[in-house]
């Protein structure tokens, strides 16, 4: 009776190692399966902080982009997943136009819109 007893034990210790063991497999598969942008930029990281480098080169792809914006040097500048825009626009529409474009930006978390609007489009 011991012996069986001390059998079930070890193999519930056993089934139980096991299990813990694959469901930390599974957290890790999900952790490096990290989302990307239209470009497979890689642009968050385990911890759920965007890659600040991806998500600036993403943020200025797609500023460049849009047609509108792409004459424009929009200078774009990310920390933890926070962007911040700055530079020279023409219209109030463009300086809008680029804070929408950062904010779609999968992994940004929020937008600084730093552009001032000066009237005219620089040459």
């Amino acid at each position: 009776m011991m012996l069986t007893t001390k059998f079930f034990q070890g193999a519930l210790t056993i089934l139980l190692a096991g299990c813990l063991l694959l469901v930390g497999c599974e957290r890790e598969r999900q952790s490096l399966e990290a989302q990307t942008d239209e470009a497979g930029l890689a642009i968050k990281s385990e911890d759920g902080t965007g890659d600040d480098v991806d998500i600036t080169h993403a943020v200025h792809t797609a500023l460049r982009a849009e047609q509108r914006l792409a004459n424009l040097n929009i200078l774009v500048e990310t920390s933890k997943g926070d962007v911040r825009l700055h530079g020279e626009v023409a219209t109030q529409a463009q300086r809008e136009l680029a804070e929408n474009i950062a904010a779609a930006t999968p992994g940004v978390h929020a937008v600084n819109n730093d552009l001032e609007v000066i009237g005219t489009p620089p040459q």
